[in-house]
C-alpha cells in the first residue's frame, strides 16, 4: 500500500513537460519557460495569489517574446524568422505556458531543466552537443 501511494505521488512529477524537436525552437522555448519561472520567483503559498502571479508572469513573458519577434531579434542563422515560422512557434509557447503554470503548485522557487532523448536530465543549456530535441521540465528547487 505504501509503495502504491509513493508511486501515485511521484507520477504527476514525472509526467508533463514540453517536447521540442526543432533546434531553433529549443532556445526560444527554454528562454520563455525560464522567463516565466524567474518572474514568478518564489511562488506564493495561497492558491489565488499563486495563480495571479503565474498569470502575470506568463503575460509579461509572452509580450517580451512577441516584442523580440516584432523587432526582428528572433533569428534562424542570420535571418529573422518570418510570420509563418513564428506562427508555428505559438503552439510551442502555448504548451510551455500551460505546462509551467500547471507545474507551479507549491510555495517554492522553480527552474527549467532539459530531459534529453536518452532520458538523462540536465540544467537547461548544459547538454552535450549536438542537441536536436529536448523535453522542458519545470522542477522545484
Amino acid at each position: 500500500m505504501t509503495f502504491a501511494l509513493l508511486l501515485a505521488l511521484a507520477a504527476p512529477q514525472a509526467a508533463g513537460g514540453v517536447a521540442v524537436d526543432s533546434v531553433p525552437q529549443i532556445g526560444i522555448a527554454t528562454k520563455h519557460a525560464r522567463c516565466i519561472v524567474r518572474q514568478v520567483g518564489v511562488a506564493p503559498g495561497e492558491d489565488g495569489a499563486r495563480a495571479a502571479k503565474v498569470a502575470d508572469a506568463v503575460k509579461g513573458c509572452r509580450a517580451f517574446a512577441e516584442g523580440d519577434f516584432t523587432q526582428g531579434r528572433i533569428t534562424v542563422g542570420d535571418r529573422p524568422v518570418n510570420k509563418r515560422w513564428w506562427g508555428r512557434m505559438q503552439g510551442i509557447l502555448d504548451s510551455v505556458e500551460a505546462d509551467v503554470s500547471a507545474a507551479i503548485v507549491q510555495s517554492k522557487q522553480y527552474k527549467i531543466i532539459w530531459e534529453l532523448p536518452d532520458g538523462g536530465r540536465v540544467d537547461a543549456y548544459n547538454a552535450p552537443e549536438p542537441l536536436t530535441s529536448v523535453k522542458l521540465l519545470t522542477v522545484p528547487l
